[in-house]
């Protein structure tokens, strides 16, 4: 470097998506991606969402570990975006932490430079108003963690309360306390809810027509697959809209639900999707999912062209 001076950059996002059969990654794509960008940037980091945002799945085991070799090789410092390790509400489906699978490879990936992170805003304790969370570097010299801290302490620390959240969340009521029973009986009552509202969400969305979606089987969303009539993408053409972005505002508009273009998650050319939550109470998603199938229904039979209808 010149000078002894920091190159001035840019965080350039390289965006690598996942298969639509459940969402599963793809490292000869993500190896792709790779090569395409070097020539223009110097990738530097990986971001791995696992539960997934916007999709709702989790990484196999033997995917998070494809992702940990994938970024020793390219060295990559990879980024584990983990604030929703806890919303597990498939009973076959297990969590894998990348720090327990960096592990298991043992010594040869000593070295390896992860970063994870967790939060009380995410899973089944929903806490987003404490302002809690944490961030883990492994890997890392002490050198580079005390930059962290000197960074970080004048505007990003947690609040007292926040901190206070934090440590519950690390350290649970365990058998034997007094509130284990009761804190068991809550987590598993706000689990098996997300379980029954993921399944009824998903069973409505693939009922509709030009619908499809995987199964929710973690953190908070559906995201669904939307394929429709072509006098509907050229309306939103004339809207200078992206045709998820215009469904997603009519939808608005009309039902009052609030979803999430897939654009905003960047999503493969020529395919479009919105991302729906299940956060709704399961008194309140029935009706919800009333008005946007009769929505779905309406616009359908709206753009349809004239030999369709």
């Amino acid at each position: 470097m010149p000078n002894g001076k920091l190159k001035p950059g840019l965080m350039i996002p390289i965006p690598v998506f996942l298969k639509e059969n459940n969402w599963s990654l793809n490292i000869g794509q993500m190896k792709k991606a790779i090569d395409e960008a070097r020539p223009h940037c110097e990738p530097r980091g990986l971001v791995l969402i696992n539960r997934g945002n916007p999709t709702g799945q989790i990484l196999s085991y033997d995917n998070v570990r494809e992702v940990i070799k994938f970024c020793a090789r390219e060295k990559l410092v990879l980024f584990a975006d983990e604030v929703y390790q806890e919303t597990v509400f498939t009973k076959d489906i297990i969590f894998h932490s990348c720090r327990k699978v960096l592990r298991d490879l043992g010594p040869e990936y000593n070295n390896f430079q992860l970063m994870s992170l967790n939060s009380a805003s995410k899973g089944f304790y929903g806490e987003c108003g404490l302002r809690g969370g944490y961030l883990e570097l492994v890997g890392f010299s002490n050198a580079v963690k005390l930059q962290f801290r000197d960074m970080m302490s004048p505007s990003k620390s947690g609040s007292t309360i926040g901190q206070a959240a934090m440590s519950l969340i690390c350290c649970p009521p365990q058998p034997g306390d007094k509130s284990h029973e009761t804190f068991i009986q809550e987590k598993t009552a706000i689990l098996d809810s997300y379980q029954r509202k993921a399944k009824i969400t998903t069973s409505m969305l693939n009922s509709l027509e030009g619908v499809t979606c995987n199964e929710v089987t973690g953190a908070l969303y559906a995201f669904p697959r939307i394929r429709l009539p072509q006098k509907a993408i050229e309306e939103a053409k004339v809207s200078k809209r992206v045709m998820d972005n215009f469904f997603s505002f009519v939808l608005m508009e009309t039902t009052g639900i609030v979803p999430i273009p897939g654009g905003v998650f960047t999503q493969k050319e020529g395919t479009y999707h919105f991302r729906l939550t299940i956060l709704p109470s399961e008194e309140k998603i029935a009706p919800m999912h009333e008005r946007l199938s009769k929505f779905h229904k309406e616009f359908m039979d709206k753009y349809k062209e004239d030999k369709e209808n």
